[in-house]
């Protein structure tokens, strides 16, 4: 799937601003090369970090990463859609210092990840 340039500077200041977090708070480095740092893209590390929040017992995370980067590699417009989200929580929200900290901790973002993406399903 081709990304935008908006996409690509997107991504690109997340996995920075993450570089950037794993160097000064080792004890995160894990977590965050995880989630992001070992993905080429944001759909990839969106994709990883819904299934693993949403993952149980029964609904394995390696089940829901597959379904969930399908679904949005498949519709541009959920990647839009989710730069977007990202663009207005940085803009609304004084509190949001970063793109990657919007991504891996607004518990809203993440619940309108998950509904875009299963309303595709």
């Amino acid at each position: 799937m081709e990304t935008s340039p908006d996409e690509e500077e997107v991504w690109a200041q997340i996995k920075t601003k993450a570089h950037r977090d794993a160097e000064s708070e080792p004890a995160l480095a894990s977590y965050l090369y995880s989630t992001i740092l070992s993905h080429p893209s944001l759909e990839r590390s969106l994709a990883f970090h819904l299934g693993n929040k949403l993952c149980s017992s029964t609904l394995l995370s390696t089940l829901l990463y597959d379904l969930f980067l399908n679904t949005i590699s498949s519709d541009s417009a959920l990647l839009a859609a989710t730069v977007a989200d990202l663009h207005a929580a940085r803009a609304r929200d004084p509190a949001c210092v970063s793109f990657s900290h919007c991504l891996l901790n607004y518990k809203g973002f993440l619940a309108c990840q998950a509904h875009q993406v299963s309303h595709k399903l």
